[in-house]
């Protein structure tokens, strides 16, 4: 039986994708969240709702958990994939109590899958071959157990890697890759054309804040509000908190990306999209008609 784990929304559509693709009817499900199951906005789980109706049981991780409690959760999800002859899908590739607890099963298949910008990002931390900066027993052990950091390793592990980003390099080479048939447009959920205007030219994408430091959060909101009158609509992040009240502002159930391609093909005009180092920039990049301008370039 398969193994998925999944932490964000892009990660569980692109899940959703796979089990189609490859015709999977029953699998385990562990489904990670940062400090507890209610810490993001509801509509940001019903992509999880949706592939967690088919799994035959679900384990749930907490990043912010003990490595000896996720390290125990990562080796008993392991282990059923091993004694059910299936396979292990993820796409969080730098996570230590992951790559610790495959060390125990050398000959299980992993499959890996995009998490956004971090694929394609070459400084980012899906790169680094460096050991894990730890201090202490915890430092000794991944400095011996992986000289080149957790992510090379499974790197070099990954058999097949699941992709959104067809036309750009990823984590492994060009034969490890499996493009998906991949469409945004499809995943345009209706409830969302009310809230759209029409008639503008200019959107400004959120992000989750809390994922920078407190001197980056001061200074990109500072940027936001200095645009936000010279914006159409600012399509909030789905983990974004609520910091300031504008009727712009909306949380959508759509993708950006299925947004902005609605948008721009309506109304057949150029659309300029701020945004905060967001994934959509690499998702629709080859879109001559979109042109986007990263906030935090200027921070």
């Amino acid at each position: 039986m398969d193994v998925f784990i999944v932490r964000t929304r892009l990660q569980s559509l692109i899940v959703e994708k796979i089990i189609n693709v490859e015709k999977i009817s029953r699998y385990i499900l562990v489904l990670c969240y940062l400090d507890n199951k209610y810490e993001d906005d509801s509509e940001y789980y019903t992509t999880y709702k949706k592939i967690r109706k088919n799994a035959f049981f679900t384990i749930n991780v907490f990043c912010s958990s003990r490595i000896s409690v996720n390290f125990l959760k990562f080796t008993v999800s392991q282990l059923m994939a091993l004694i059910t002859n299936g396979k292990i899908f993820l796409a969080v590739i730098d996570s230590y109590p992951f790559a610790l607890s495959n060390m125990f099963f050398p000959s299980l298949e992993i499959n890996t899958f995009d998490d956004g910008s971090y694929n394609v990002i070459k400084s980012s931390a899906y790169f680094n071959e460096n050991a894990l900066a730890r201090k202490g027993v915890k430092g000794f052990i991944s400095r011996k157990v992986f000289p080149n950091g957790g992510a090379k390793y499974l790197r070099d592990k990954t058999k097949r890697h699941y992709t959104v980003f067809p036309d750009l390099d990823n984590i492994v080479e060009k034969d490890r890759v499996v493009n998906l048939d991949w469409d945004w447009s499809e995943l345009l959920d209706n409830r969302d054309l009310d809230k759209l205007p029409m008639n503008t030219n200019t959107i400004l994408l959120g992000t989750a804040f809390q994922d920078f430091s407190i001197k980056q959060q001061v200074k990109l909101k500072k940027n936001v509000m200095k645009i936000i009158d010279d914006v159409g609509l600012y399509i909030m992040h789905p983990r974004e908190e609520s910091w300031f009240e504008n009727a712009k502002a909306v949380k959508l159930h759509s993708p950006a990306e299925a947004v902005l391609k609605y948008i721009q093909s309506a109304n057949n005009n150029e659309l300029t999209v701020y945004h905060i180092d967001t994934t959509v920039s690499y998702s629709l990049k080859s879109n001559e008609h979109i042109n986007f301008i990263d906030l935090l370039s200027e921070v």
